[in-house]
């Protein structure tokens, strides 16, 4: 009962970012670059669903991927179980919609911070798996370069190259699984992929649109 109300405490701790490192196995700090990568959904953007004094785009482009950084505060209770708090910037994304010779561009960021559990199976002294189970408060923001304005003309926008700007925030489910190896006691490597589920909004005056998010990434680990 005693150990199992530390860990508790230790958990709590960790979101509180309070130092009591004397108490768990080791502390780490992580850090790496990634392959961030969205699926955004054809109902929130696709340019057959405009409005009709808009009209359907001539022609589509979509940039669904880009280069992400992560970096990671966690606490490894024991061979099994660790506890993390980690921060992921996804990268820059785009959906551009080409009407004649005039370009609107929706520039798609997603970020944020994520609490989770990783369930660590140890399979040499080095090298271990692990999964991670939490949730995400995700930042989705998206930039409208040279929106589409409806016109008297059913099917024939026009463009003042003006930009606008909605942010929202939601929490997601965060989900994924890797592997680390340890080189020595205070650095090791970690190749994980993450799953950071359905980000942004939808159906309102202010929305980003919804896409579903990934990211595969390389880390260095340094232990304290």
């Amino acid at each position: 009962m005693k150990c199992a109300v530390s860990r508790c405490v230790l958990a709590s701790v960790l979101l509180l970012g309070a130092p009591l490192a004397e108490a768990a196995d080791y502390w780490y700090a992580l850090v790496g670059l990634g392959y961030g990568k969205i699926e955004f959904y054809p109902a929130d953007f696709a340019s057959s669903n405009n409005n009709p004094q808009i009209g359907p785009a001539s022609s589509e482009t979509i940039r669904d991927s880009d280069l992400g950084f992560t970096g990671a505060l966690g606490v490894q209770f024991n061979r099994n179980w660790a506890a993390e708090l980690n921060f992921i910037q996804l990268g820059k994304f785009s959906y551009k919609y080409t009407y004649g010779a005039n370009t609107q561009e929706d520039i798609y960021e997603v970020s944020g911070w994520g609490v989770s559990l990783l369930p660590t199976i140890p399979l040499t002294r080095n090298f271990s798996l692990f999964g991670r189970l939490g949730v995400l408060a995700a930042q989705t923001r998206l930039t409208l370069r040279n929106p589409a304005l409806p016109s008297i003309t059913p099917g024939a926008p026009t463009f003042d190259g003006s930009i606008q700007a909605v942010q929202v925030n939601t929490t997601t489910f965060l989900s994924g699984f890797g592997a680390q190896y340890f080189f020595n006691r205070d650095f090791g490597v970690r190749v994980e992929y993450q799953n950071l589920g359905a980000v942004g909004t939808s159906s309102c005056g202010t929305c980003t649109g919804r896409a579903n998010a990934q990211f595969l990434s390389g880390n260095a680990i340094f232990t304290f």
